[in-house]
């Protein structure tokens, strides 16, 4: 298959990673087929993917097309040659590394799902918080049972698609680590929060934050970071025990601070429908040069 993403997370981990595996199905459905099945044509899609290794491993493809895709997780210092075009790119971060115009920062092409999915008419009573899919890997167990104490409710990105898109979708708004849960919630008009506990990349969040004109938009840090106990790895005296409940209560405080005192983010509806049709125009461009190339 000529699409490129991170397809390895599942392999590694045994759990889905909802910003990774959205590639195939949305992309089936906005690129045209013979350009996916091609065995000259490469497609980089959704995700921070643009590295000199997954330059490097794809090179050998005739033509490669770059669509809503990030810079990040490793150097960039690839020179791209004529067989390389740069159809568009997730964010400015993300042209100026490659040294493209930028004209060319639209956005995450998961801003599309929208184009797809319809938006609940019931939302839900409860607020959502996502965590990014490592934190939940580490720390679910204890992420889960402090969101209900807040009365919220716990959605992972390893979790069905559909199920995710539904929940955020539906939610009055949502507190999350994972940028796809943020991406999701913009493009379906639900106000979100992002923090971090155990992962952040800065660089791609302000790139993707800042080509929606989210420029003054701040990832809040959760501390202290937390790790579910493991099996047959319990704590075993009164002091290690009370330790592991101080760090879950003072998550638990720091999490509702931010909630009640920071003010839920969302781009404005113009900027949001420009950066859709954008992403069309570059669809129908791809489609119309590269079918049956």
């Amino acid at each position: 298959m000529a699409l490129v993403y991170f397809d390895k997370f599942m392999e590694r981990t045994g759990v889905r990673n909802f910003g990774d595996d959205i590639n195939p199905a949305l992309m089936s459905r906005f690129i045209s087929k013979d350009i996916l099945s091609s065995d000259d044509i490469a497609l980089f899609g959704i995700g921070t993917i643009l590295n000199d290794k997954n330059i490097r491993n794809n090179d050998h493809y005739a033509r490669k097309v770059i669509f809503s895709s990030g810079v990040g997780y490793g150097q960039f210092h690839t020179k791209l040659d004529e067989t390389w075009d740069v159809a568009c790119v997730r964010g400015p971060g993300s042209a100026r590394a490659l040294g493209v115009g930028l004209d060319k920062a639209i956005a995450d092409g998961a801003i599309l799902l929208s184009e797809i999915y319809s938006k609940p008419t019931i939302k839900r009573s409860r607020a959502v918080f996502i965590p990014h899919v490592n934190s939940h890997l580490s720390t679910g167990r204890l992420l889960a049972a402090t969101a209900d104490k807040l009365d919220m409710d716990y959605l992972t990105p390893s979790c069905n698609a559909d199920e995710f898109i539904h929940t955020v979708a539906s939610a009055p708004y949502i507190v999350t680590e994972a940028m796809h849960g943020a991406i999701l919630a913009d493009a379906m008009r639900v106000p979100w929060i992002p923090v971090s506990l155990h992962e952040f990349h800065e660089f791609k969040w302000r790139d993707w934050m800042d080509s929606m004109e989210l420029n003054g938009g701040v990832v809040h840090s959760l501390s202290p970071r937390c790790w579910d106990s493991r099996e047959g790895n319990q704590p075993t005296s009164i002091v290690q025990r009370l330790y592991k409940r101080g760090k879950g209560q003072v998550l638990k405080r720091n999490i509702r601070r931010v909630i009640a005192t920071q003010e839920p983010l969302l781009s404005q509806p113009h900027v949001m429908e420009s950066k859709i049709q954008a992403l069309l125009d570059v669809v129908s461009e791809i489609n119309r040069t590269y079918s049956r190339l």
